[in-house]
C-alpha cells in the first residue's frame, strides 16, 4: 500500500483518537479543577522584581485551536497573589475550567507556560502594541497547534441560554448512595419539586465515557437542563457522577454494563427510601449507551416503572460504530475510498479486541492493525496516540460493550418504553436503530412503547443542521425544547 495512503489513514486514525479522547474525557482534569498552584517568573521571583512590561501579562487572553473539523476555545487568566504570578487555563468546549499553570517564564517578548496537570505547554511571542500572543500549543510534548491569543476583558464563556439560574423553584440536595454488591460510592444531585409529596422520580443515565452528573460535554450540561425542566413539572430527578468521576469512587473503564446496571438498581433503592418519592413511580432516562444500562436494569428490577431511551442503539454496538464513523467522515468530506479503508481497519481492530483475550498479544496485533505492520517506523507522537487508544480497547468496559447487542436486551423489557432518536443523529442513525428497537420490543411482546424520530435533532438532542460533532459546541441550544416536551408529556401520562 503506498505511503501516501497509509499517511492519510494514520491521519484519520489519529484524528479519530483525538476526537474520542475529547468525547471520552480521558484528560483527568476533573481531579485538578479549582486547584491553583504557585507559579513563577524565572525561578519564582517576587512581585518586587516583576517589571512594568511584565505586568502587561496580567488579565485575560483568549483564542481558538482547530483540530480536524472541530474548534476549541482557550482562555488564559493571569493575576498576582501573595507575591506570585498565578495562571489558569479554561477551554469551555472541553469542560476544562481553572486548570492551573504550573510555570510561567517571561523573558523579553517571549512567554513559556507549562500546564502539567494535562501535559500541555504554550510558547509564544508577545506583541504588546497589538495585545497579542502568537505561539504554539503543545500536546504531550509532541503535537503542536498554532494558537494566537488576544487580550480580552474576561474569560471566554459560551452562550448557553438554557442553563438554569438559581434560585430554583424546587429543592436541590447533594446525595450519596452505595452499590450494595461491591460497596462503590456514587455521588450526585437530587432535585425535588415543592408541593405535596410523594413525587414521581426519574434517574438519568449518561452515555459512553466517564461522565459527570450533568453529562457535561462541549460546553453543555444536558442532564442539568433536563433535570431542571422535569422538576418544574413535578418530577423529582436523580443524576449522579459515573464511577471515577467527581464524588464517585471506582473506575469507569473497569465497569461493564452489568456493573453499571447494578448502580442504577442501587439508585432506585435509594429513591424508594425517601419519603418524598413515590416508590411505585420511578423511571429511567438513558442517553446513548445509557439506554442499554437502563434496559438491563429494567430487566433486573420490577421496581422500574418505565424507561426513556434517547439516541439509543438498536443495532449491535459494533455495527453502530461502523455506521457512525462512516456517516461522520462522510459529513466531514472524507472520500468514499478512505472511508472503506478506515472501516476495514476498524473491523480488524474490533475482531482482535473481541477474540484475543491475552492483552500482550492483543496489543501487538492491534499495533500492527493500526499501522499496517509499520509500528516501529511511525513517530513517537503516533505511537503514543495509538497505544493510548489500544489501552482503552483492552479494558473490561470496552471488551464488554463491543460485544453488546441491545436488541437481545430489549426483547426482555416488559415495562413501558419511549425511544427518541433524532433524524440528524450520526452516532445512532435513526431509521436503522428505531427499526431494530421496534422489532425487539415486538418480539418480546411489549405492547406499551412509543418510538419517535424527531426531525432536525442530533445525537446530543440539539436542533442541528448537519448532525456532525463539529456542531455540538457551536450550537447554543443544549437540549431541544421539542425533546424536553416529548419526554415530559410521555412521563406525565405514565404517572397518572
Amino acid at each position: 500500500m503506498p505511503d501516501t495512503v497509509i499517511a492519510k489513514i494514520n491521519k484519520l486514525v489519529i484524528q479519530h483518537i483525538l476526537i474520542m479522547g475529547i468525547m471520552k474525557k480521558i484528560i483527568t482534569s476533573v481531579l485538578i479543577i479549582l486547584l491553583c498552584s504557585k507559579v513563577s517568573i524565572c525561578q519564582q521571583n517576587e512581585i518586587g522584581i516583576l517589571t512594568e512590561d511584565q505586568q502587561f501579562i496580567i488579565g485575560y487572553w483568549t483564542g481558538k485551536i482547530k483540530v480536524g473539523s472541530m474548534s476549541f476555545t482557550f482562555s488564559l487568566r493571569f493575576w498576582m497573589d501573595d507575591k506570585f504570578l498565578r495562571g489558569t487555563l479554561d477551554s469551555p468546549e472541553q469542560d476544562l475550567e481553572n486548570i492551573p499553570v504550573d510555570e510561567i517564564m517571561i523573558q523579553d517578548d517571549s512567554i513559556k507556560l507549562n500546564i502539567g496537570a494535562i501535559q500541555r505547554k504554550y510558547h509564544a511571542v508577545i506583541d504588546r502594541k497589538s495585545n497579542v500572543m502568537d505561539g504554539i500549543y503543545i500536546r504531550d510534548g509532541q503535537i503542536n497547534f498554532p494558537l494566537v491569543l488576544n487580550k480580552t476583558e474576561s474569560v471566554a464563556a459560551l452562550n448557553r441560554p438554557q442553563m438554569p439560574v438559581k434560585p430554583y423553584p424546587y429543592l436541590e440536595e447533594e446525595i450519596l448512595f452505595i452499590n450494595g454488591n461491591d460497596g462503590n460510592r456514587l455521588a450526585g444531585t437530587m432535585t425535588v419539586p415543592k408541593g405535596e409529596a410523594p413525587f414521581p422520580a426519574v434517574i438519568l443515565i449518561s452515555g459512553s465515557g466517564a461522565q459527570d452528573r450533568d453529562e457535561s460535554a462541549f460546553g453543555h450540561k444536558p442532564f442539568l437542563v433536563i433535570a431542571d425542566y422535569l422538576t418544574r413539572y413535578g418530577i423529582s430527578v436523580l443524576r449522579y457522577d459515573d464511577r471515577g468521576v467527581g464524588g464517585s469512587s471506582g473506575n469507569h473503564l473497569q465497569a461493564t454494563t452489568e456493573i453499571n446496571s447494578e448502580d442504577i438498581i442501587s439508585a432506585v433503592r435509594f429513591l424508594q427510601s425517601r419519603k418524598e418519592i413515590n416508590g411505585n413511580k420511578i423511571g429511567l432516562i438513558g442517553h446513548s449507551e445509557g439506554s442499554i444500562i437502563a434496559s438491563i436494569a429494567a430487566n433486573k428490577s420490577s421496581n422500574i416503572a418505565y424507561i426513556v431511551l434517547l439516541g439509543a442503539p438498536g443495532l449491535s454496538i459494533e455495527e453502530n460504530l461502523y455506521q457512525q464513523n462512516a456517516m461522520i467522515h462522510r459529513a466531514e468530506g472524507v472520500s468514499e475510498d478512505m472511508i472503506k479503508l478506515y472501516n476495514s481497519i476498524q473491523r480488524n481492530v474490533f475482531s482482535i479486541t473481541k477474540e484475543e483475550l491475552n492483552d500482550s498479544i492483543a496489543t501487538e496485533k492491534l499495533r500492527a492493525a493500526y499501522t499496517f505492520n509499520r509500528y516501529q517506523l511511525i513517530s513517537g507522537e503516533q505511537k503514543n496516540n495509538i497505544d493510548e487508544r489500544i489501552n482503552r480497547l483492552l479494558t473490561p468496559y470496552f471488551r464488554d460493550i463491543i460485544k453488546c447487542n441491545p436488541a437481545e436486551i430489549l426483547k426482555k423489557v416488559q415495562c413501558p418504553v419511549l425511544a427518541i432518536i433524532g433524524e440528524k443523529d450520526l452516532q445512532a442513525p435513526s431509521k436503522l436503530n428505531l427499526s431494530e428497537i421496534d422489532k425487539a420490543l415486538k418480539s418480546g411482546d411489549n405492547r406499551n412503547y412509543k418510538l419517535i424520530e424527531l426531525p432536525g435533532i442530533n445525537h446530543m438532542m440539539q436542533t442541528s443542521e448537519t448532525g456532525t460533532i463539529l456542531e455540538y459546541s457551536e450550537i447554543e441550544e443544549t437540549v431541544s425544547p421539542l425533546v424536553l416536551k416529548s419526554i415530559t408529556d410521555w412521563i406525565l401520562t405514565q404517572n397518572k
